[in-house]
């Protein structure tokens, strides 16, 4: 297919997952509103605590993940055998149901043991922290087995089913919450029984959708020596990326438990909503932009690879910075809107910094999914790796230290923000012959002018007026500005004027 062809389905595909996303983002951002009147503060707490243990074993989902999406996009971008790729899906269902029971086993044996000697829980709640997190292993096992399933979709671009999927997950979490409030009992157990019950049903709705619409993809147990010594390679170094990033997340949430308490969790657990929410704009946006960058590396068209890099990292910083301006400046009116009078502690300083560091990320998240592409990963993963245990030092030092928690995040702009992106700058440039100057010449330069035009007059407005007024008026200034200035600035002017006539002719065919 064309390079026009391809801008097309891109095109497409974020516009499906946009709409998706608002959709989610305004139901998850009420469906956390009702959950914690319905738990409470400190249940709230127990539930990102015992969860956060199981998270920590999340790195096998997020390796895995990577895994078995770029094999089964690389397969399809360079050849689209249906034996290949029949063989390949084959084989990393297998090794995700091995690394399921491996999960299992380590959450029933340490994770136990963590729950029992690491974290401060009341003994009138011991029995439903035991059963929240049973149902949380649970739900870690349906999200492993499901990866097959969404790498398969991700790869043949099918992002609608996506948008279907989150907004029927979403649905159903609301629709199970508000039974919740109607229930007698212990409400924390049914809750996190409601989310293994709709983690499950999606499962159940990937499986259908995939066996339905690819008939090539039929899980069989195999065992193919060269695919799974590459793919398990491969899962191994993003392993110890993905569980460097866990034990630093979680690593912090723990330590927040032991030295500040339960209220500090629970202001963290907002934040890493906030974070998730804005987040997940970003990911549409990288989602539509991941299978094509890894089908042009497989194809060795490297010149068509960078020009998508470039566009992929200076739209996803625009984006990022078009939901994060307004909430930044707006934290503390958004929050009393969103959770009433019962803000913890710390979360509107959380929430802000937390942002600042998804600005940089949405700039620099591309370098992962080229390295990816790469498939050499080793190296890069290790550096990564690093970066995050620095975080994770660094975080432990000043909380050992009694230093105000909010300079724990400051540190992580740092840690996680700036030196990431330059271990992926280097990275990139050594394996995928990518241009680092012309990178900093057409899109890094072209960033903080247009930080410098829009955040000091939104920052100023913020300052002298207060609640819906300011709300209104930074929300107007940025919809004004950002557009503004990512024609004016961001774009090339090959960009702009592609830009200019699509709408010229789009007015003309309206008259």
């Amino acid at each position: 297919m064309s390079i026009k062809g391809d801008n097309r389905r891109i095109a497409k595909n974020t516009i499906c997952l946009y709409v998706r996303t608002i959709v989610v983002l305004a139901v998850s951002l009420y469906t956390s509103r009702v959950v914690l009147k319905v738990l409470g503060v400190e249940d709230l707490g127990i539930y990102n605590v015992v969860g956060g243990v199981v998270v920590m074993m999340s790195f096998f989902q997020a390796a895995q993940t990577k895994a078995t999406s770029r094999f089964i996009t690389y397969e399809l971008g360079k050849s689209s055998d249906k034996a290949t790729l029949s063989r390949v899906f084959s084989v990393c269902m297998t090794i995700h149901v091995f690394v399921a029971l491996i999960g299992l086993v380590l959450g029933e044996t340490v994770g136990l043991w963590i729950i029992s000697n690491w974290t401060e829980i009341p003994p009138e709640r011991q029995v439903a922290a035991f059963c929240t997190y049973q149902f949380a292993l649970i739900v870690f096992c349906i999200h492993i087995l499901r990866i097959p399933y969404d790498s398969v979709v991700v790869a043949h671009e099918r992002m609608s089913m996506f948008a279907y999927m989150s907004i029927v997950e979403a649905a159903l979490q609301l629709g199970l919450i508000f039974i919740l409030t109607v229930m007698e009992g212990d409400k924390l157990i049914y809750y996190s029984f409601s989310v293994a019950f709709v983690a499950f049903a999606l499962y159940v709705c990937y499986y259908i959708y995939v066996k339905r619409q690819f008939s090539v993809y039929r899980f069989q147990w195999t065992w193919d020596k060269g695919y799974s010594s590459r793919i398990m390679a491969f899962s191994g170094w993003t392993l110890l990326g993905s569980g460097a990033n866990t034990a630093t997340q979680q690593g912090v949430n723990l330590l927040m438990n032991k030295c500040v308490g339960l209220v500090a969790n629970a202001a963290m657990g907002f934040a890493g909503q906030v974070n998730v929410a804005v987040g997940k704009f970003i990911n549409g946006f990288s989602t539509a932009f991941t299978p094509q960058i890894i089908k042009l590396y497989a194809k060795k068209d490297y010149a068509s690879l960078h020009i998508l890099v470039n566009r992929s990292s200076k739209f996803s910083f625009v984006l990022c910075l078009l939901m994060a301006l307004p909430l930044i400046a707006n934290m503390d009116f958004i929050l009393s809107v969103w959770l009433g009078n019962d803000v913890p502690i710390y979360t509107k300083e959380f929430c802000q910094l937390i942002l600042v560091c998804t600005v940089i990320d949405a700039t620099t998240g591309v370098y992962n999914t080229v390295m990816t592409a790469t498939g050499n990963i080793k190296k890069y993963q290790i550096a990564i790796s690093a970066s995050f245990l620095l975080d994770l030092v660094c975080c432990l030092v000043m909380l050992l230290s009694h230093v105000n928690p909010v300079f724990v995040f400051g540190s992580r702009i740092v840690t996680r923000g700036f030196i990431n992106m330059f271990i992926g700058q280097y990275f990139i440039k050594r394996y995928a012959d990518f241009n680092v100057e012309d990178y900093y010449r057409t899109v890094l330069t072209r960033i903080v002018v247009t930080l410098v035009v829009t955040v000091p007059p939104i920052a100023w407005v913020s300052i002298y007026t207060e609640n819906l007024s300011r709300l209104i008026m930074t929300g107007m200034m940025t919809v004004v500005l950002i557009p503004l200035s990512t024609l004016l600035i961001i774009m090339t002017k090959q960009e702009r004027e592609v830009v200019l006539s699509n709408i010229r002719r789009k007015l003309v065919s309206q008259q």
